[in-house]
Parts: structure tokens; C-alpha cells; sequence
């Protein structure tokens, strides 16, 4: 199957999820628990969607956390708490690069393979960015239950993620080395 019907399918898959909201709550337990988000001194996150978990309520306050934006094509973080819409039909952060040195980010997904290839929404705006910070970033996708993919064989520019959280599970990449 190729992307394009695979991101048909699990975005019906997901709206068919009648508990997106306690999905989202356990979500954010997992992602609490994890030492790379409590030792984490920059979080890299994201506005969610409303067929993504949302993850705000964790987030609000946090002050070490950066959202994205677009610009020139590129995805870019930061610290602005002011919010517009986007060219792309999207939440996001004010124009106001934000620098850090290393960061957990937690990245949205549609699904996810066994290798934790992230199969995104077709923009490559996350894609980019990971290959470009690899070693300064931990990723982290953030999964509905049902977002695993098990026919997904991604392409050499899809992102390997270091783990992905699901209301279940944290399931790591054997590869993964922390920071």
C-alpha cells in the first residue's frame, strides 16, 4: 500500500477512536514518567491537531518547552506563546527562532512501523528537521493505540524515531543511545 492510501486508512482508523481523549491523558502519563522528559532542559513539541493526542495540557506551563513553525520551507522552534494559523492549515508558534543546545522532541505521527519509521502527513517538515538535529535531539513520536502499522516499510528519508509513546507502551529503538 503506498503512503498516500496508508494515511487514508489509519486517519479513518483514528477517527474511529472513541477515546481519543482518555488516550491523550495516559499519553501524557507516559510521557511524564520518562527520564528524557524529566532531565529533558528543552522539549521540542507540537500543536496538536484534532486527529493527534493532544498534549497541550502537559505542556502549557512548561517553560522549557518550544513549539514549531514554518518559514522558507523549513521548520524552525520557538519560545513565543502566541499562536496563528499557519499557511499550511496548522497551528503555530510566532516567527521568533528559539536556540537550545540539545532537547527531547516529541513528534506527531499518523503511524508508525516495528522500526519506528514515522509515517507523517506528507510535508516532510519533521523529516527534515530530525535528519538535520539528529545529534542533538531525542525523538519521541506520540501514538494513538492504533497507530502501529504493520505493513509500513518506510523510505531512507523517513525518521527512524529514537521511541514512540502510545497510551500502552514506550517502545524503544534498540538503537538508541541517549544524549
Amino acid at each position: 500500500m503506498d503512503k498516500k492510501q496508508l494515511r487514508k486508512t489509519i486517519k479513518s482508523r483514528i477517527s474511529g477512536v472513541e477515546s481519543k481523549a482518555d488516550e491523550a491523558r495516559m499519553i501524557m502519563e507516559r510521557i511524564k514518567e520518562l527520564p528524557e522528559y524529566r532531565e529533558a532542559r528543552t522539549v521540542l513539541a507540537f500543536i496538536p491537531l484534532p486527529d493527534e493526542p493532544d498534549i497541550m495540557p502537559l505542556l502549557a506551563d512548561d517553560p522549557r518547552v518550544l513549539f514549531p513553525y514554518i518559514e522558507d520551507g523549513l521548520m524552525h522552534f520557538s519560545a513565543s506563546d502566541e499562536f496563528h494559523m499557519s499557511s499550511y492549515g496548522a497551528m503555530e508558534a510566532g516567527h521568533a527562532e528559539a536556540d537550545y543546545d540539545s532537547a527531547l522532541m516529541l513528534v506527531p505521527l499518523l503511524g508508525y512501523s516495528r522500526h519506528l519509521q514515522r509515517l507523517g502527513r506528507g510535508g516532510g517538515f519533521y523529516d527534515r528537521y530530525i535528519a538535520a538535529n539528529k545529534e542533538r535531539i531525542i525523538t519521541a513520536g506520540i501514538a494513538f493505540s492504533i497507530s502501529l502499522l504493520e505493513d509500513f516499510e518506510g523510505e531512507d528519508h523517513d525518521a527512524v524515531l529514537d521511541m514512540v509513546i502510545t497510551p500502552d507502551s514506550v517502545v524503544r529503538n534498540p538503537g538508541y543511545a541517549s544524549l
